[in-house]
């Protein structure tokens, strides 16, 4: 083996090659090589030394005075992707009286990736969610994560889910499943699934998740009734109790946020008592409670918005008579404005009525 500083050459091949595929970008000028080395009885002969040399051999254009090299076997990038050689010129005929072998040139052989392997889903093949009808919209309620064994664009992956739906989104670039629209009195169940596409040619598609989401009614039936039990029979809502949740600032317009029904009586009317209609950003359904995003809202501005909401029995109103429950403060609805960059999800059962 010499000290000597020895020249260096690279080259690449794409993994699945056929055997004895040309090493591209590799062309080696024989004059490069150190000619001192030659052997003068046999002349030239050329071999390759280093881990994985089996798998190439050297062969050399003699009109053109360069040598290359060629693949022995097809090669798989994600079990080796670069080698690197020493070739070396090597007396067959005089065998030891030259010296044996001598390295004269350093050589590496990258892999370059193919888009051979399709995107897998670290989840199972299923995800079964439960979620609450009143989550406020622009949570995030699930993230997909599927992965590629290939490299680069080839490993770039899309999300998608099919077919579309106008309640849930899922994030091209991150995977991340959106509640984008209010499911508020959904009864049933939305599937839908998804799935993981990379970026390479000729592009590969993952197996389907299947995506199963059950709307949850709040408040649940084993809520309501202890809320009942615990009040006269005309509460409808536990002054004690707060319901709080959080809004995106960029939810559509004509979004329901929540519903203050269902209450006790078997058809009630709602009446937004603060702020003025016109000075409030949601408005409230007469006939079914609905709080619904009157106007855009900003959370610079506006951070925060409590409403106070009058609960009429019609049946006792169409007899003559006003029932409300036994506070005129029946609950008070607070809407907490987020800005979009953090989506948030609603948050936990505390005490009053809030959005």
């Amino acid at each position: 083996m010499s000290s000597e500083r020895l020249p260096f050459f690279h080259g690449h091949v794409f993994e699945n090659s056929p055997t004895a595929s040309k090493v591209n970008g590799l062309s080696i000028p024989v004059r490069r090589l150190n000619t001192q080395k030659w052997c003068p009885a046999s002349g030239l002969h050329l071999k390759l030394y280093g881990n994985g040399s089996e798998d190439f051999r050297v062969l050399t254009h003699h009109h053109r005075g360069n040598v290359l090299l060629k693949t022995c076997r097809v090669l798989d990038r994600e079990q080796r992707s670069a080698y690197v050689l020493e070739l070396a010129l090597r007396c067959q005929g005089c065998g030891a009286e030259c010296g044996g072998a001598h390295i004269v040139a350093s050589i590496k052989v990258d892999v370059l990736d193919t888009n051979d392997h399709e995107p897998v889903f670290r989840s199972a093949d299923a995800v079964h969610i439960t979620l609450d009808d009143t989550t406020a919209l622009r949570s995030v309620v699930y993230r997909f994560e599927a992965v590629d064994a290939d490299r680069g664009k080839n490993a770039d992956l899309t999300y998608t889910s099919v077919p579309q739906n106008g309640s849930f989104y899922v994030v091209p670039k991150t995977g991340q499943l959106l509640l984008v629209d209010s499911i508020l009195g959904f009864s049933s169940k939305v599937s839908f699934n998804v799935y993981a596409r990379d970026h390479g040619w000729p592009p590969l598609t993952s197996e389907a998740v299947t995506v199963t989401v059950s709307p949850q009614r709040w408040p649940s039936a084993e809520l309501a009734g202890s809320v009942r039990s615990r009040r006269g029979a005309r509460a409808l809502l536990d002054p004690d109790t707060l319901l709080s949740l959080n809004v995106s600032e960029d939810a559509s317009i004509g979004s329901v946020i929540t519903s203050l029904s269902p209450s006790r009586f078997q058809s009630a009317a709602y009446e937004l008592l603060h702020p003025e209609p016109h000075k409030s950003p949601v408005s409230v359904g007469r006939d079914s409670g609905d709080i619904i995003i009157s106007r855009r809202l900003d959370r610079e501005t506006e951070p925060m918005v409590e409403l106070t909401v009058k609960i009429q029995d019609k049946r006792d109103k169409a007899e003559g008579r006003t029932v409300v429950c036994d506070y005129s403060l029946c609950g008070t609805a607070r809407v907490d404005i987020l800005t979009l960059k953090k989506p948030t999800s609603s948050a936990p059962l505390r005490r009053c009525y809030s959005i």
